[in-house]
């Protein structure tokens, strides 16, 4: 019910009183008073949605405004003077050489007609040439063009124009009277740097000048529709009968501007506007006294239930008056004998202080032995954390010592490998100087041999130059001397290789076995080396791993822990950081419709916020929502959604008085105690073609208000479309009230409310609004920055765990896969380094019992080194008879004239062999001294060698040796830390115990008075 009817009915209930002594009569007029405040509050209520400004001016302001005519060009009125032309002088313009006069013209002369190239444009262009028109107008690029130009006459520096004008009056036929002294000409010069000059009746003016005297006088320059130039006249009859839009021009709008009807447009259509607006408002006023008259008819029974009502409840005014004073007699009775109670009660409190005394002394007992147990606790603590900064220490050294040992032992691979390498070197400089020796050995006998040739082939020569003459026979019988001497050496030559080779044969089928055994025996110490080394290694990593795992296990174990705790508080912020901020958009949604109110509303509202009126709910838009689609239907269609909702009548009148102290303004209230009859129509109905009812698509949070909602919707209806809306209006058996998705109605009464350009809508939002102050929206908004940090930080925090728990696992999943695979392996290469040890001792038997005997040894080598020297021997012989045999055969075959050539040739060939040996001799000899050289160094190295193994070896012990002493401490202190976390533990549950029986401090107890 609006406020008004209820402020009404407010004071008529307090008029009539517990007395009800009020008259009828006066009571009639307080009705007719409701009356008229229903008529007013229906009038409020259904009000339109906003329409455009109407111009609010008066007829005869608007007719006022409108501009003056322009004035005429000219007139037919008869004895009324007009301009015309007279005469046009042309002087060297364009065409006209010299000197020319277009004229004299009628007095009617308003056109130029003839064939094409008989001069039509020429006298047109002298009349916009003196009007002022551009060259481009002329229909040339400058104004220096203009000036005549010909054969006969060249080099003309100007051309001028004139137009002679003058008023007449007009007679009967041709005849006209001139007005005395109304002549005047203009002319216009143009010279040959484009520039031209204005004269009026032979002075020198200005264009300016010129204009105002040719607009004085009716010639209009500004819309150029005086002078018309071909096809222009085209043009504008192929003009359209009116624009298409306001920015096009047709014949019409053309029409009107030369007439000046244009200027009236403005006026007729903004009273067009006011007749139609006008028309609206008479039938929308019309409709509204016919609804408050059938409101009021309505009302008539309810009023008479009123009086009736009223009656009623100051008869229980009056019981209740009786039944209060009997309730305040009892009331005195009891509070008597609670008197009597609370001094009994007062006793009984005195046990309870003495008991609480008491209590007190304990606690600060109980208080002294927790701060000396709190002591104890962080003693041990910083106790546990001290051995475990030890420990972590201990493990740090231990990694250390465990690189320093790794480094070692690869080190004394890489030394092994370097002395293996000394050694080969040093044997090599060993056989160097046996072979060097044998080397200037064989140089020096070859070298006496061919010495020894060298002086046969002299003496050879000598003989070749005393018997050339016996040229062939003699050499004929020393060659088959010699190849005789030759086949018996070559046998003894092969005899000797034969001998040689079999002593060699029986001297390496002797050494075979012992060779063979002793590669297999150092094949196995090299294989049982190896297996001992490995077998260290993975026990070592081993005993390192059983240690590693679980504390990396551990580690792993806490880092998840923090993870998932981590994770769920993430998760949690998160959420609250999503809730908050859907509450801090809905908030400022909120705020921004509180601000969007108006001035008399947000002044209600702050007198709610402040607690200074009590029960107001707020705006009815406000309280409720509904799907965005139905925004312009519920806009439209409910004007009460502006009106304020209160509890009860008593707050709307507070509210009404506050509104008119202040003078703010006026506003319409629903008082939600006036509402429950509307209740029972709430519920669901049958609709026509089911179209949905508006008052059941609104969402609401508190459902007392469900009833204004009722009281401002009814059972309006909303339908797709206009053709739905009448269909589903105008049923047989009712009328409906029905709204259309754009905002188009249809009332009972078969009104219709619909058109403009604007659409309403936006006036109940499509989610609940929250109320909220500034301050509070302050808050939250601090708030929702601050979880948004914390959220982040979170998130960083679980990056960087998530990617740590992924390395620790993935750590200790390859230490238990190679605590596996070396555990597996252990059994197996102990059971290898036993049978390999075993190995070594039998092959070291084998060596020893294939060993040669040395006396059979020594004499199998001198066997062997006789027949070598046997053999070289015989081959010697035999190569010098061979050798004999192709000289001589050489000897034989070449002719006479080449014998003494051909010796000295051999002679220079011996020469330069004795030289080759020579040289040999040399190479060896430094070859053997360097030899001892580099010996000397190389037995150096592999001292050195061996000595840096020593100590590496050294090195190593100590390394294993410190690694065992900081085992050992490590283990001391990780027990020592064991055993005081146990200590801690037991401190801690024992503490505690202490807090869950701690009882609460003196201060805390409040003494029973």
């Amino acid at each position: 019910m609006p406020a008004k009817t209820k402020s009404s009915t407010a004071k008529q209930s307090a008029k009539l009183g517990p007395g009800g002594s009020e008259s009828l009569d006066e009571f009639d007029n307080e009705m007719d008073i409701q009356q008229k405040a229903i008529a007013s509050n229906l009038d409020e209520t259904t009000r339109e949605s906003p329409v455009e400004p109407i111009d609010n001016r008066s007829l005869e302001e608007i007719l006022a405004g409108i501009s003056p005519p322009p004035p005429p060009a000219m007139t037919n009125e008869p004895g009324a003077p007009r301009l015309m032309i007279t005469h046009i002088v042309n002087q060297n313009f364009k065409s006209y050489a010299g000197k020319q006069i277009l004229g004299p013209f009628h007095k009617r002369f308003s056109c130029i007609i003839g064939p094409n190239g008989s001069g039509k444009s020429n006298v047109i262009d002298s009349m916009l040439f003196v009007f002022g028109y551009r060259a481009q107008k002329i229909r040339s690029k400058k104004l220096s063009v203009l000036i005549h130009n010909s054969d006969e006459h060249k080099d003309i520096q100007s051309c001028t124009v004139e137009v002679h004008f003058q008023k007449i009056i007009d007679k009967e036929g041709d005849d006209f009277e001139v007005i005395p002294n109304s002549n005047f000409y203009v002319s216009r010069t143009a010279y040959k740097d484009n520039s031209s000059l204005y004269h009026v009746n032979g002075k020198k003016s200005t264009f300016k000048d010129v204009g105002m005297l040719l607009r004085s006088h009716g010639i209009d320059l500004d819309h150029n529709r005086f002078l018309i130039l071909q096809g222009e006249v085209e043009q504008i009859a192929m003009m359209k009968p009116k624009g298409q839009n306001e920015h096009s021009e047709g014949m019409l709008e053309y029409l009107e501007d030369i007439i000046g009807s244009g200027r009236l447009k403005e006026p007729i259509q903004i009273l067009c506007r006011r007749v139609e607006i006008l028309n609206e408002q008479r039938g929308e006023k019309l409709n509204r006294v016919k609804m408050v008259e059938k409101e009021k008819d309505a009302l008539e029974g309810e009023k008479n239930h009123a009086i009736e009502f009223l009656l009623l409840k100051n008869e229980i005014v009056k019981n209740r008056n009786c039944v209060l004073q009997y309730y305040i007699h009892d009331v005195q009775k009891r509070i008597a004998d609670l008197a009597a109670q609370k001094q009994k009660i007062h006793e009984d409190t005195q046990d309870t202080r003495d008991k609480s005394a008491k209590l007190v002394e304990d606690i600060k007992i109980k208080n002294n032995d927790l701060k000396h147990l709190e002591k104890k606790l962080g003693k041990i603590t910083k106790f546990i954390e001290e051995k475990k900064e030890e420990f972590a220490q201990f493990d740090l050294q231990d990694v250390k010592v465990r690189e320093k040992l790794k480094h070692s032992k690869s080190k004394e691979k890489k030394l092994q490998k370097q002395l293996q390498k000394d050694i080969e070197k040093l044997e090599e400089l060993k056989s160097i100087p046996g072979d060097n020796e044998n080397t200037i050995r064989d140089a020096t006998a070859k070298r006496e041999q061919l010495e020894q040739n060298k002086v046969k082939e002299e003496e050879k020569l000598k003989k070749v130059m005393d018997t050339l003459k016996q040229e062939t026979k003699g050499l004929q019988e020393d060659k088959e001397t010699k190849e005789k001497e030759l086949m018996e050496l070559s046998k003894a030559v092969n005899e000797s290789r034969s001998k040689m080779d079999v002593a060699q044969s029986e001297l390496d089928i002797y050494l075979s076995q012992h060779k063979f055994a002793l590669d297999q025996l150092n094949q196995a110490k090299e294989t049982l080396a190896t297996n001992i080394d490995t077998l260290k290694e993975r026990k070592a990593t081993i005993k390192d791993m059983e240690i590693k795992i679980p504390q990396c296990e551990q580690e792993l174990l806490k880092d998840e822990k923090e993870l998932e705790k981590i994770i769920h508080s993430e998760a949690q912020i998160r959420n609250n950081v999503y809730e908050l901020r859907q509450k801090v958009e809905e908030a400022k949604s909120s705020l921004t419709v509180n601000r969007s109110w108006g001035r008399v509303l947000e002044a209600v509202m702050q007198q709610k916020n402040t607690g200074k009126i009590a029960g107001i709910y707020g705006r009815l838009g406000d309280l409720g929502a509904i799907e965005e689609k139905y925004d312009v239907a519920i806009s439209s269609s409910c004007g009460a959604l502006d009106n304020i909702v209160v509890d009860t009548i008593d707050t709307a009148q507070e509210c009404v008085k506050f509104l008119k102290k202040q003078n703010i303004g006026v506003a319409t209230f629903i008082c939600l105690d006036k509402m429950k009859v509307w209740e029972r129509n709430m519920g669901k109905i049958q609709t026509p073609e089911k179209v949905p009812r508006l008052f059941d698509m609104v969402k609401i949070s508190d459902e007392a208000i469900r009833p204004a909602f009722y009281f401002a919707l009814r059972d309006t209806l909303v339908a797709k479309d206009l053709e739905q809306a009448t269909r589903v209006a105008f049923q047989k058996d009712k009328r409906w009230r029905v709204v259309t998705m754009e905002g188009q109605i249809i009332e009972q009464s078969g009104t219709m409310t619909g058109g403009g350009r604007r659409v309403m809508k936006g006036r109940m939002g499509s989610s609940l609004v929250v109320e909220i102050t500034p301050e509070e929206m302050d808050k939250m908004e601090a708030k929702l920055q601050k979880d948004l940090i914390v959220a982040q930080k979170y998130q960083e925090q679980k990056s960087h765990l998530e990617e740590k728990v992924v390395k620790e696992r993935q750590n200790i999943r390859e230490m238990k896969n190679t605590l596996e695979k070396y555990t597996a392996s252990i059994q197996g290469l102990t059971e290898q380094q036993i049978h390999l040890t075993i190995q070594v001792k039998d092959f070291e038997a084998n060596v020893a019992l294939a060993a040669p005997d040395q006396n059979k040894l020594k004499e199998l080598q001198t066997t062997l080194e006789t027949f070598k020297k046997e053999y070289e021997k015989a081959a010697a012989m035999a190569g010098k008879v061979e050798t004999e045999v192709k000289r001589l055969h050489t000897l034989i075959i070449d002719i006479n004239s080449k014998k003494l050539k051909t010796q000295q040739d051999k002679l220079d060939q011996l020469n330069k062999q004795i030289d080759d040996c020579a040289s040999s001799i040399t190479k060896a000899r430094v070859a053997i001294k360097t030899a001892e050289r580099n010996f000397k160094k190389a037995e150096e190295a592999v001292n050195r060698t061996k000595g840096e193994i020593g100590e590496n070896q050294k090195e190593v012990e100590d390394l294993t040796e410190e690694l065992k002493q900081v085992e050992e401490k490590g283990a001391i202190v990780l027990k020592e830390c064991s055993e005081a976390q146990v200590q801690q533990n037991s401190y801690s549950s024992f503490n505690g115990l202490l807090h869950l029986t701690k009882l609460p401090k003196a201060s805390n107890l409040i003494p029973l008075s």
